[in-house]
C-alpha cells in the first residue's frame, strides 16, 4: 500500500510507514468481522435501529428459505448471543401438523370472538380432517381447494377458507411457513337468493327433519313461527307458557318486548307441548355454543345457506306482511318499541293474533 503521509510504497501489513514514521490508515481488511458458518445463523440491523437475529431452519420445495427470527435487540451483541437459543428453540414447521396448528392458533383467536362465529369455525374445522396430519410446510393450494371443494353449500366453503386463511396468517407471522396459500383458493359464486329469510321448502325440510328426531330443527321452527329472538328462546319459562290458551309470555330488549304475549301457532304447537314435556325448567336448557354449534349443522345438513339465528325473527315478520298483517299486529307480536304508541290505542286481543299468526 501507498504511506498516506510520505507517498512511498509500504508493505500492506504496516501500521506505522518505515520510511516516515506516520501512522497509516487501518484497512478494513485487518477488522473484518468474523463470519459464522453456515446453520450458525446471522444479525442483522432494523430499519429502527435495533437487530434481528434469524437462523434458517431448511428450504422449502420451491426453493424459499424457512427461517426463524427474533427482533428487538438492543445491540447487535445482543442479537448474536442469542441466535444459539434460537435455534434450540425453533419449533421447525415440518413437525407442525395441520390440527396442532389449529390447537395453537385457537387458544389465542377464540378468546375474542363471537360465540356464533367460534362455532362456525368449529363446524368448518371438521371438514378439513383430511388436513389434519398433514404438515402444514406441505400444504399447498391444491390441498386446500380439495377440501373446500367437498364441502356442500357457499356458506359452509366460504367458513373453511376464512379459517384456513386465519389460520395461516398466524402460521407465517410466526415464521412456521413464508406463504399464506389459503388466500389463492376460489368460492363458487355467492348464491342470488334472500339470504335474510327461510324459504318455504326450507321451512318444509326443518318440519321433515323434526319430525325425524331433531329437536334443534323444532327450536328454529319455533323462532320462524313466532319471531322470538334467540336470547328470548332460552329465557323461556314453563311457567309462561299457556298451551290451553295458544299463548307464551317472554320477551327482552325493549320495553315494548318485555313481558309481550306471544302467540303459539298451530302448526308450532305439537313442538311446544313435546319440549314442555321433556324440559324441567325452561323450554330450551342447552348451552348457548351447543345451539349454535347444531343450529348450523342442521342448517349444512339440510343444505340451507347459512342464516343466523335472528333471520328465523326476518322470517316472521315477512311472512306475516304477506299474509296481510297489520303492522300494528306485526308490531305487537314482535315486540318492536317503534309502534308502542300506536299499540297503546289499538288494544289488539289474543285472538286477533292468533288469527293473524295462524294465516301463515
Amino acid at each position: 500500500m501507498i504511506c498516506r503521509k510520505c507517498n512511498e510504497k509500504i508493505a500492506d501489513s504496516s501500521i506505522f510507514c518505515s520510511l516516515c514514521g506516520a501512522k497509516q490508515t487501518v484497512s478494513p481488511q485487518l477488522h473484518k468481522p468474523k463470519t459464522r458458518g453456515n446453520g450458525q445463523g446471522s444479525v442483522y440491523k432494523l430499519p429502527n435501529g435495533k437487530y434481528r437475529a434469524a437462523v434458517t431452519l431448511g428450504y422449502a420445495d420451491d426453493g424459499k428459505r424457512i427461517y426463524k427470527t427474533k427482533s428487538d435487540f438492543k445491540t447487535k451483541k445482543e442479537g448474536i448471543a442469542y441466535l444459539e437459543q434460537l435455534k434450540n428453540n425453533a419449533k421447525l414447521p415440518d413437525n407442525i401438523k395441520f390440527s396442532e396448528l389449529y390447537k395453537e392458533w385457537n387458544a389465542i383467536h377464540y378468546t375474542d370472538i363471537s360465540k356464533s362465529k367460534k362455532a362456525a369455525y368449529v363446524i368448518a374445522y371438521n371438514k378439513c380432517e383430511p388436513l389434519y396430519y398433514r404438515n402444514i410446510a406441505d400444504l399447498r393450494v391444491k390441498d386446500l381447494q380439495e377440501v373446500i371443494d367437498s364441502a356442500s353449500g357457499y356458506y359452509p366453503k366460504h367458513d373453511i377458507k376464512v379459517l384456513c386463511n386465519l389460520m395461516f396468517k398466524y402460521a407465517v407471522q410466526n415464521d412456521y411457513i413464508n406463504k399464506n396459500y389459503a388466500a389463492f383458493v376460489k368460492l363458487p359464486p355467492l348464491p342470488k337468493s334472500n339470504r335474510d329469510i327461510f324459504t318455504d321448502k326450507e321451512i318444509s325440510s326443518l318440519f321433515d327433519d323434526y319430525n325425524v328426531g331433531n329437536d334443534i330443527a323444532g327450536y328454529v321452527l319455533i323462532m320462524i313461527y313466532t319471531g322470538m329472538r334467540y336470547g328470548e328462546l332460552k329465557i323461556l319459562k314453563k311457567s309462561n307458557i299457556f298451551l290451553a290458551e295458544n299463548y307464551m309470555i317472554g320477551g327482552i330488549k325493549t320495553e315494548a318486548g318485555i313481558d309481550r304475549i306471544i302467540a303459539i301457532h298451530d302448526k308450532i304447537k305439537p313442538i311446544i307441548e313435546k319440549l314442555y314435556n321433556l324440559r324441567k325448567i325452561k323450554l330450551l336448557e342447552m348451552n348457548e355454543n351447543n345451539f349454535y354449534a347444531q343450529y348450523y349443522e342442521t342448517l349444512e345438513k339440510l343444505k340451507i345457506n347459512k342464516k343466523t339465528p335472528h333471520c328465523c325473527r326476518h322470517t316472521f315478520a315477512t311472512l306475516m306482511a304477506q299474509s296481510g298483517a297489520q303492522p300494528a299486529i306485526i308490531k305487537a307480536l314482535a315486540g318492536h318499541e317503534k309502534y308502542s304508541t300506536t299499540l297503546q290505542y289499538t288494544h289488539i286481543q289474543l285472538s286477533e293474533m292468533l288469527k293473524a299468526v295462524n294465516k301463515i
